[in-house]
């Protein structure tokens, strides 16, 4: 099978392409830069999804069977306020834009990489998730249009992604920062509030992403290996990272811990900074347990590699 991952060398698109080449598919990959962690037999090409025209997506896409979409923008973005345009540019309308091209070349298999919050807006939607929070209503969207071109003849699927944990060749650690904590070589206590999430490892995001190309895989899946209390995660994090007491968590109360997520956001605000999250409201939800289904069987994981990557995670380690 010839596949096209936008996003290819990224954090989670990288694993993404080490799946596909174990499965023996011929991998071309799209990105803003020229990468230097693509093995010699990937295929490179110039391209920013969110400034492609259609005419440039043709050109791009042309010769593949099957596609993945893994250069979204999260909330980890630090914008203007307000953010509903960077998010509706970033994930919503160059994925309609690629989607309707993947169409005219004749691709028929084609994966998103969304958001776990998606799952949680179905789950409970008394939370009103997409009408508070602007990245998370794109990443609705970008499920929606993508559907709304693809028409019958491209199945798409859309792994809906929670925290992730390992390490990407040639990729930053994006939990660099609390290692010190989490081992223990500063003077702050290990603390946790109260709920939980789903976790995945990002080589478990390549192998799923590989399975639904294969299978053709039509709907939204969450992409999950376990689901842990906030207490359990720090924990395991922190024995992993070497700390002398990683059994010895103090428990944050919930509306203490809110209060600290709203100031965050107010700052933010003071700041002219819009991450696509409103924590007033995020702040209750991030102190819920949220989870989403384990190891769907379609997606052919299972949590085997979890603890290496968090093992990786905290050591620093490739």
């Amino acid at each position: 099978m010839k596949t096209i991952v936008i996003g290819g060398s990224g954090y989670t698109g990288r694993h993404v392409v080490d799946a596909c080449l174990r499965n023996d598919h011929e991998v071309t990959v799209v990105g803003r830069s020229q990468p230097t962690n693509l093995p010699k037999e990937v295929i490179f090409r110039y391209g920013d999804a969110s400034a492609l025209t259609h005419d440039q997506w043709l050109l791009t896409l042309e010769g593949n069977e099957a596609l993945v979409f893994a250069a979204g923008v999260d909330s980890r973005a630090q914008v203007p306020p307000p953010s509903n345009a960077f998010f509706q540019r970033h994930n919503v309308d160059a994925v309609r834009r690629m989607m309707s091209a993947a169409c005219e070349v004749g691709i028929t298999s084609a994966v998103i990489h969304g958001s776990y919050n998606v799952a949680l807006h179905r789950q409970r939607p008394e939370m009103k998730l997409l009408e508070r929070h602007p990245y998370i209503s794109s990443r609705a969207d970008q499920a929606a249009q993508a559907r709304s071109v693809a028409g019958s003849d491209c199945s798409v699927a859309v792994l809906e992604i929670p925290y992730v944990f390992g390490r990407t060749p040639g990729r930053p650690n994006q939990f660099e920062y609390m290692i010190p904590w989490l081992s223990g070589t500063i003077n702050l206590p290990l603390m946790a509030p109260p709920g939980g999430t789903a976790v995945v490892s990002a080589s478990a995001i390549g192998v799923a992403t590989c399975a639904a190309l294969t299978a053709r895989l039509d709907g939204d899946f969450p992409v999950t290996q376990a689901n842990l209390t906030w207490t359990e995660l720090v924990s395991r994090l922190a024995k992993l990272a070497g700390h002398p007491r990683p059994g010895e968590i103090r428990h944050l109360p919930a509306r203490l811990f809110q209060r600290f997520m709203q100031f965050n956001g107010y700052r933010d605000r003071m700041r002219g900074v819009d991450s696509g999250l409103d924590h007033k409201y995020y702040s209750e939800l991030y102190t819920s347990e949220m989870f989403t289904p384990v190891c769907l069987p379609e997606l052919g994981i299972d949590d085997s590699d979890l603890n290496d990557a968090l093992r990786e995670t905290v050591s620093g380690t490739t």
